[in-house]
């Protein structure tokens, strides 16, 4: 895809595919707001004769600067469109993209990944509001509700600092998050997380019964709590299907022996009764008890861990002296990413490689690829590799100061 500012000609912003064939509802979006000075927002509005409120989209006067703006993060989401490694979405069907793939866009891809500044964000969420609030007032698509989430908004303030938030969690420091959960549900989530390598959104990928997934029958939970009576082992083989799997890619996840028995007594002792064959299930007294947790359980569940340790840890300054300092800026992926460190630094001392010698065609960063389900191909791929040296740099320095503090 091709994004340019046409200001000789058009003088707006247009799109095109590879074959200078034009994305046609960007372009003309990228149109109406050059020529009108228009923009669509979406209103609350209360009305006066009987009290209530109504929604309503209404067009509002924009400059110039933000004409560019708008058609800058538009053409910066529909790159990420492009590249987006799953047969569903595509830059044809752009616009037809659910609301929550969106917002992963602007949570995960560029709060997370990107660590964007709020400044930032706010711009690609003022401009992707914008360009679906048109397609839904012109066109009658469905409207799509686009937010932070407010368990990112502390990392996206933390993204403007200068000092950028360390996001390696020492396993120490894990182990003191999943001490203070308050259900085997939220351990088992947060575990999932740290030592899995689990995306929130993962978690809603284990099942209890055999399933069938990628071409094969797939051990279900219940055939592994069997084996840990029959075939006890340090650790076992969970297939995570590519219809739960990030980008569709599936992966085999390696349970360690505590941790499967801590699935089992999950099971056994705290989930509530449920039709579902999904091992982790809310536990709401609202409508929702029973069904399979959202994909933003983890994140949530993170976020009120994290303030409740925080304010145990402030209370008791001299108790937990010894222990990393936290930032009410973490959130649930930088355990998943403290996973993927630590798989990383392993495959470096097996490999007897210095961590900033590993190259994209190491087997270092391919095992590292393949156990967090990411591609190894592609123009991004090397992206991995550079995020984890950094990311050991960051672990070695941590080790050292938590070292210093206990003498």
């Amino acid at each position: 895809m091709q994004r340019i500012c046409d200001k000789l000609q058009s003088g707006h912003w247009i799109y095109l595919y590879d074959d200078d064939v034009p994305v046609l509802l960007p372009c003309l979006y990228s149109r109406y707001t050059h020529i009108t000075g228009f923009s669509v927002v979406y209103k609350k509005k209360r009305v006066e004769t009987t009290g209530s409120f109504e929604f309503l989209f209404e067009e509002v006067e924009i400059g110039d600067s933000v004409q560019y703006e708008r058609g800058q993060q538009l053409g910066l989401f529909l790159e990420w469109v492009e590249e987006y490694d799953h047969r569903s979405v595509t830059l044809a069907w752009h616009s037809a993209i659910p609301a929550e793939l969106i917002n992963e866009y602007i949570n995960e891809y560029l709060i997370v990944k990107l660590q964007k500044s709020e400044v930032v964000v706010n711009k690609a969420l003022n401009s992707l509001r914008s360009y679906f609030n048109w397609l839904a007032f012109f066109f009658d698509a469905n409207y799509k509700k686009l937010f932070i989430f407010s368990e990112y908004k502390a990392l996206a303030r933390a993204n403007n600092k200068s000092n950028v938030i360390v996001k390696y969690l020492l396993p120490a420091t894990r182990e003191l998050l999943y001490r203070h959960t308050d259900s085997l549900l939220e351990e088992v989530v947060l575990r999932n997380g740290g030592e899995l390598g689990c995306r929130t959104s993962e978690n809603a990928g284990f099942y209890l019964d055999n399933f069938e997934a990628d071409g094969k029958i797939r051990d279900g939970l219940k055939s592994l709590f069997n084996k840990l009576r029959e075939s006890p082992e340090e650790e076992y083989k969970y297939h995570l299907p590519s219809f739960d799997a990030k980008y569709g890619s599936a992966r085999t996840l390696y349970i360690s022996r505590n941790h499967l028995l801590l699935m089992e007594r999950y099971y056994t002792t705290e989930r509530p009764e449920s039709d579902s064959n999904h091992l982790l299930v809310s536990n709401s007294r609202n409508h929702t008890k029973g069904e399979a947790i959202s994909k933003r359980y983890g994140s949530a569940t993170f976020s009120k861990i994290l303030k409740k340790l925080l304010k145990v840890m402030s209370e008791n300054k001299l108790a937990y002296s010894g222990y990393q300092t936290l930032d009410r800026a973490n959130v649930y992926h930088h355990l998943r990413h403290s996973f993927g460190t630590d798989i990383f630094h392993e495959q470096c001392v097996k490999a007897k490689k210095n961590y900033e010698s590993i190259t994209t065609e190491s087997r270092v960063f391919i095992e590292t690829a393949r156990r967090l389900g990411h591609k190894v191909d592609g123009k991004n791929a090397g992206q991995t590799t550079k995020i984890y040296i950094h990311a050991c740099g960051q672990r070695e320095a941590l080790l050292r100061d938590v070292a210093n503090e206990q003498r």
